[in-house]
């Protein structure tokens, strides 16, 4: 099983310069309820981590329990980060009934102040691009011989890119052989979309155009651009295309997409704008908060920046 934040989530995350900020946490508010906060956030924990379909079920359906008990988790009651975190997981894997009621209960919870203030766009951005790839699911793509070959690509991306340690000799090789590939299919059809290839198709493509040169992604981007504001792109990778493009030409990146290490040892978000905002930018592309997003970067890749070696 490719797990869903697995090897594609750090795919074009990690960069390796002297460059290095450290994103804050949000302030934390004390909780009334310190039993379920960390109940919610060992649930979190298991579906960003478990390994297995039956665990990571699991978690959902006691997420969901919760909230047909209790509703949605105010940070009154379990804190900031826990009352985030329960909108995270009931929007991972909601089927469209549950997520549409769930939502409309995060959206009043919000009304009222009970909510942290990415909560409720998180929650927004997230039904949307559920509903979205839930309607291309539903049907086959227009040309599934371009789907077929974009998912052998990107199988032998991924094989250059296992968890732990990474080969970077190995995956320089495995970007090579695909460049010349992605770059006909680019000439062709421009960034495959939705439609024609289909949700996982259409992502794994960008996840490979991260680990091409620059140039080819600055001249990815617009057009990835373009695929977004029609519905038919991710804009979680518009946003990592975007803040590596950014990087590639030393400016500071918008959305905290990419971690760089410094001194070849520690692992941090690279420079961006506005910092303080960036947990609400984030948000309203659907993206985990950036705190949640590191953490989980570290944990599948933790020996990334030591397989670099001394860095100056």
């Amino acid at each position: 099983m490719r797990h869903a934040f697995g090897p594609l989530l750090l795919a074009g995350a990690l960069l390796w310069t002297s460059a290095c900020a450290r994103q804050p946490s949000p302030d934390s508010t004390a909780a009334t309820d310190t039993a379920l906060a960390e109940r919610v956030e060992r649930l979190v924990d298991t579906v960003l981590t478990a390994d297995d379909d039956k665990t990571v079920a699991a978690a959902f359906a006691e997420a969901r329990e919760i909230f047909e008990r209790d509703g949605v988790l105010s940070v009154a009651r379990v804190g900031d980060a826990p009352a985030y975190s329960f909108v995270f997981i009931n929007l991972q894997k909601a089927d469209p009934a549950f997520r549409a009621a769930f939502v409309v209960k995060v959206q009043d919870a919000a009304s009222r102040g009970e909510l942290p203030g990415d909560a409720a766009a998180f929650a927004e951005a997230r039904r949307q691009q559920l509903d979205v790839e839930d309607r291309y699911a539903s049907r086959p793509p227009a040309n599934p011989e371009l789907r077929d070959r974009i998912s052998a690509l990107v199988e032998a991306d991924q094989a250059a890119r296992p968890q732990g340690t990474p080969d970077l000799e190995k995956m320089a090789a495995a970007d090579r052989k695909t460049a010349g590939p992605l770059k006909a299919i680019f000439d062709r059809y421009g960034v495959p979309t939705f439609e024609l290839v289909g949700v996982r198709a259409a992502k794994d493509f960008v996840v490979m155009v991260q680990h091409q040169p620059a140039e080819f992604r600055r001249v990815v981007l617009p057009k990835l651009k373009n695929n977004v504001d029609a519905g038919q792109a991710d804009p979680a990778s518009y946003a990592t295309v975007y803040d590596r493009t950014q990087r590639d030409q030393g400016k500071r990146q918008l959305y905290g997409q990419h971690f760089e290490c410094a001194g070849g040892k520690d692992f941090e978000v690279a420079p961006m704008e506005d910092p303080d905002g960036v947990n609400l930018r984030r948000a309203r592309l659907g993206l985990m908060r950036l705190e949640m997003y590191g953490e989980l970067l570290r944990r599948y890749s933790p020996n990334a920046c030591a397989a670099m070696g001394p860095h100056k």
